[in-house]
């Protein structure tokens, strides 16, 4: 026979027995499609995560690099300028660099001092350090870029600590106070930014307590009053989209071992995240092939069930099968047509399961935190291992079918 006839026949036979087709090609669905959602979504939990961990607000990617001083007399020690605005500036030319940042730019600075208005009890608070300010204000105004060009002793406090020194709000305004036993003046009250947890806690245990800042300073005027601690021997590097990650950072370390302001008394060198993502990426991935194994196991019991079916077909189509042997088809050809008819039913299936993992996973993307990530890579496997599903567990039975000997058929 030839194959446009053979697989002719075998599209009739399957059609034939339409409710034993599908019923034998729904388990191979439910099992390509157990697989898909969970790659799909293992791919996507994949992806926020990496992301998390080396993208900022931006979705730009990132890379920490440090100075660490190797030989330095102590007396020269404030000295010390490692990342200064020149090559930040150089840095932020190299190709492939978007911006980058002082260690002290990327964190939300807080610092703990002793705040004191004349004859009153001193308390400790958290105070903070701005260019500028844009809090919501209850008297006065909020710190402004004039105020950190000028470096200029003002500060701005919340209502909670103006009610402990002063009548009103706006009784406090060009009021001195002392902060860490520096003059300031109080250009502003700010509507408090602690939660009621901090509020109790600071009725018990006074103030100082609260993981949000009391009061605001000019960033310069921080960094004049205390030089030593606003040295900056870190910064973070942001990289364009599509950049190499690693060869980039390797550019940028060597240009500061060459170029670096402090390159004699110290070294430059920065921790490679690459590494490190993409072993995180191999245990993620590994959790995720772990889950589909164990959900596959229903694509070895719906091929049991295809098996099943092609012994049932072989014993009920035996007449059939004598007959065409004794009008001239092969072993070749009855075996072939079998084998066909499962390979049918299982790539079907496994295109139909794929579908519908796309559609759950979708689905389910809906109610996490996380959107699903799709590839080719899993539809050409989904249909592949259907294919050998089909091929593998309909062998046997068309072995059988082909070699059924043909006069013991029709006596």
């Amino acid at each position: 026979m030839k194959l446009i006839e053979i697989i002719k026949s075998s599209f009739t036979s399957l059609r034939m027995n339409g409710r034993r087709t599908f019923l034998t090609m729904f388990g191979i669905i439910i099992g390509i499609a157990a697989v898909i959602t969970i790659l799909s979504l293992g791919n996507g939990f994949r992806q926020k995560t990496l992301d998390e961990l080396v993208k900022d607000d931006q979705g730009r990617q990132s890379q920490s690099f440090y100075f660490n001083v190797t030989s330095l007399e102590e007396e020269d020690y404030q000295k010390l300028n490692p990342f200064n605005d020149q090559i930040v500036a150089e840095l932020e030319e190299l190709p492939g660099v978007d911006e980058i940042k002082l260690d002290s730019e990327e964190s939300d600075p807080q610092v703990y001092a002793s705040f004191k208005q004349g004859r009153k009890d001193k308390v400790d608070i958290v105070y903070g350090y701005e260019e500028q300010t844009d809090l919501p204000l209850l008297a006065g105004r909020n710190l402004m870029k004039a105020d950190n060009q000028a470096k200029r002793h003002y500060l701005i406090i919340d209502e909670h600590l103006a009610a402990n020194y002063f009548e009103d709000f706006q009784a406090a305004i060009n009021q001195s106070v002392d902060l860490d036993e520096q003059p300031y003046t109080i250009v502003g009250i700010f509507q408090s930014q602690m939660s009621e947890e901090d509020l109790a806690n600071q009725d018990s245990f006074g103030f100082g307590t609260s993981s949000n800042p009391q009061a605001y300073i000019p960033q310069a005027s921080y960094k004049r009053d205390h030089p030593q601690e606003s040295k900056n021997f870190g910064i973070t590097a942001y990289f364009e989209e599509g950049t190499n990650i690693k060869s980039v950072s390797k550019a940028i370390a060597d240009y500061l071992k060459d170029h670096g302001p402090d390159k004699d008394n110290g070294e430059y060198g920065y921790y490679d995240t690459s590494e490190m993502m993409a072993e995180i990426g191999k245990q993620l991935d590994m959790v995720t092939l772990f889950i589909s194994a164990v959900a596959s196991i229903s694509l070895f019991i719906a091929g049991v069930g295809v098996m099943n079916m092609m012994y049932i077909s072989v014993s009920e189509r035996t007449r059939e099968i004598g007959i065409r042997r004794s009008i001239g088809a092969t072993q070749t050809s009855i075996q072939t047509q079998f084998l066909l008819e499962g390979i049918a039913i299982t790539t079907f299936g496994g295109l139909l399961g794929y579908l519908l993992g796309l559609g759950l996973a979708a689905l389910v993307g809906n109610f996490l935190p996380f959107k699903a990530v799709y590839d080719l890579k899993s539809a050409l496997i989904s249909v592949a291992i259907a294919v050998l599903i089909g091929l593998v567990f309909s062998y046997f039975p068309a072995r059988q079918a082909a070699r059924k000997n043909v006069v013991e058929i029709l006596r």
